[in-house]
């Protein structure tokens, strides 16, 4: 009888330990799974507006201010009236956190995009429009994607204009048809603060 009750003790504790080996590989895997999304922590930018010294045309008071990843919006805001503003979210694995602002006279503009931050609390510099950066060839480069190849200057106009081959005298299909020999036609005659357009982004910036 003693042997047998040991038996059963002995069952009785490899069970427990079993059933607590699977609950925490359960939670191990579904955090390897999550890619350690519950250890996320938010992150609180405090961000400040600045006139683009090569265009100060356009207003840093009461400007609306977002924060996109993967195309969803993850917090938006309103900057004071001396071009300052909060913004707070969690990330969660997006590719990029993309930061746009439209408000009185400034057509939806991406002004700056980012990778990661360096801390949870980062303290950041923006300019309206953003400071744009070209490559070696002096090609204008999206500040999305980092590639010059689909941007294209933007032309603002009350319509976009027909566009035929020289050979045919057919009217070209492009994929984009607002993208005209090299420049893309915002198609309004209100003109906004973006110079340029990335046909891979969908951005103006």
């Amino acid at each position: 009888m003693p042997h047998l009750q040991q038996a059963l003790f002995v069952v009785r504790h490899f069970k427990q330990t079993l059933r607590l080996t699977i609950y925490i590989s359960t939670i191990f895997a579904a955090t390897l799974l999550l890619g350690f999304r519950l250890l996320t922590n938010p992150v609180t930018i405090t961000g400040h507006l600045k006139k683009n010294p090569k265009d100060s045309s356009a207003f840093v008071e009461r400007v609306s201010i977002f924060v996109k990843g993967d195309n969803k919006v993850l917090a938006q805001t309103i900057s004071d009236d001396k071009g300052n503003f909060t913004l707070t979210f969690t990330p969660r694995q997006e590719k990029s956190f993309d930061f746009y602002c439209r408000g009185l006279g400034i057509d939806t503009i991406l002004i700056a995009s980012f990778k990661s931050f360096e801390s949870d609390t980062p303290d950041i510099l923006f300019y309206i429009p953003g400071l744009r950066k070209k490559n070696s060839l002096g090609k204008t480069i999206c500040p999305k994607c980092n590639k010059a190849d689909k941007v294209y200057k933007i032309v603002y106009s009350d319509g976009i204009p027909d566009h035929f081959d020289d050979d045919t005298k057919v009217r070209k299909q492009n994929a984009n048809p607002n993208i005209i020999d090299g420049e893309y036609y915002a198609g309004t005659c209100i003109v906004g603060v973006s110079k340029y357009f990335c046909d891979r982004d969908k951005v103006e910036f």
